[in-house]
């Protein structure tokens, strides 16, 4: 044995020499790769003979340059992973599925169990980071297979198990007021059924490929609705607007649905980017509460949520109010008197009691005192103004246009359409505990709707 382990080393030895020759040799010529490789494979341990060689490095080529081949051992590899499985051997049970599973000319139903398998031995053995990116290439590979419900339920149950941490932060930070944003933490590297980084964005972004693969699984709202209130309290209000409205869309059935749909209209109204931007999700939150009013009896039955939905109202009220202001301040600014009266007496006609209202009267009542003292606004243009005083200072009026004497007679006619603004209007502020739902001070969902 002395004698045969020596001669074993000599010809190691001799490969070894050759291989950093042939490197030196050919390190740039076009087959260098290649003899690289053939180099590898004879100094792998257990290659003393070319059969054992043969046997050790028949699948080396095709892992490098393919995705399936032909392995009349995929049975028996099988077989031996699930036999390592059932004796907790879960570490070498996971290297002979992954060969059976990454094989792509095996037959489907085996890949999968393989695969699925290999997942479960991951789960089992506590690396559930790893275990999800498994179980997710599972449904992938397979959208359709039979394991995808199982599937499914680990990535929920590890995705759950992660927003742990967030459960316990709000609890922590229950006294703060508006967005909680994230604080970073320091992770134990020891624990390997966490993430090492970005546990929440794993965690967010498991929930979303669970409710991507399964859309009608007993998981899928529950993940929706994390995905969207995680966002919330986070203060990405269009994404957590996008996830609650897909929920209130998607699942009509589902317990979360009124809790979702109340999410979304206050996700909608914070959405917007300021008085200046578009106002169509102002729109679709009002939209959103006529449907929660027509519909949705778990919100309008209760008093208290009906009167969130009223103030929710009337702070929408109150952002569209201050755009077609805003709309208003700048025909104002700009020089154009007549403009400027038009849009107030629609702010104070469309959106009588709010405090747009009252001002836009103000405002009104003194441009139309102007113009009847022949001294009509000029705005904030510089010109404008040396013009007005010189004007004035020579002893000419300024001529008023006909138009611009009285005040609008018809409210309907070339009206400036409504939109939203930014959340500094809403009265009752940006924050879970004076939005919509009660019981949400800086927290988490009501308990008999969290998922």
């Amino acid at each position: 044995m002395a004698a045969e382990g020596g001669a074993c080393s000599v010809v190691e030895g001799r490969v070894r020499k050759m291989a950093s020759s042939a490197e030196r040799t050919f390190r740039n010529a076009p087959g260098g790769l290649l003899i690289a490789i053939a180099s590898y494979a004879l100094l792998a341990p257990g290659c003393s003979t070319w059969e054992s060689f043969r046997e050790r490095n028949a699948d080396l080529r095709h892992k490098l340059f393919d995705n399936g081949w032909d392995d009349p051992k995929a049975e028996e590899r099988m077989q031996c992973g699930e036999q390592l499985f059932a004796d907790r051997n879960y570490s070498a049970a996971i290297k002979e599925f992954k060969k059976v599973a990454d094989n792509q000319n095996n037959n489907t139903e085996l890949a999968e169990r393989a695969r699925y398998l290999q997942a479960e031995s991951r789960y089992l053995l506590g690396e559930w980071p790893d275990a999800a990116d498994t179980y997710h290439k599972l449904l992938i590979d397979f959208p359709t297979g039979a394991h995808r419900r199982e599937a499914c339920a680990r990535m929920y149950e590890i995705a759950d198990y992660w927003l742990g941490d967030f459960r316990l932060e709000i609890a922590r930070r229950s006294d703060e007021k508006g967005v909680l944003h994230w604080h970073p933490g320091w992770p134990n590297p020891l624990d390997k059924t966490r993430p090492a980084i970005d546990q929440e964005g794993r965690a967010l972004e498991a929930m979303e490929n669970i409710h991507t693969q399964d859309i009608t699984g007993p998981n899928a709202d529950k993940a929706l609705f994390w995905c969207g209130y995680v966002n919330f309290i986070r203060g990405n209000f269009q994404k957590s607007d996008r996830y609650f409205s897909e929920l209130v869309e998607m699942h009509r059935e589902s317990p979360l649905r009124p809790q979702a749909l109340a999410f979304a209209i206050q996700a909608k109204n914070n959405a917007t980017g300021g008085a200046v931007y578009d106002g169509r999700k102002c729109a679709e939150a009002l939209q959103l509460i006529h449907v929660a009013e027509a519909t949705v009896p778990e919100l309008t039955g209760n008093p208290e949520m009906a009167d969130k939905l009223t103030r929710a109202k009337f702070a929408i009220r109150s952002q569209q109010a201050e755009k077609d202001f805003r709309t208003a301040e700048y025909y104002e600014r700009t020089g154009h008197p007549g403009s400027a009266v038009f849009v107030y007496e629609l702010v104070r006609r469309r959106f009588e009691g709010t405090r747009y209202a009252d001002i836009a009267t103000e405002r009104k009542e003194h441009l139309l005192a102007l113009l009847h003292e022949g001294h009509p606004s000029v705005g904030t243009d510089p010109l404008a103004i040396v013009g007005a005083k010189w004007k004035e200072a020579v002893g000419k009026k300024p001529s008023v246009p006909a138009d611009q004497t009285s005040g609008p007679t018809d409210p309907n006619a070339g009206t400036v359409p409504a939109g939203g603004i930014p959340s500094g209007a809403v009265p009752t502020g940006v924050i879970p505990g004076g939005g919509i739902i009660p019981g949400t001070s800086a927290g988490n969902p009501p308990a008999q709707a969290r998922p």
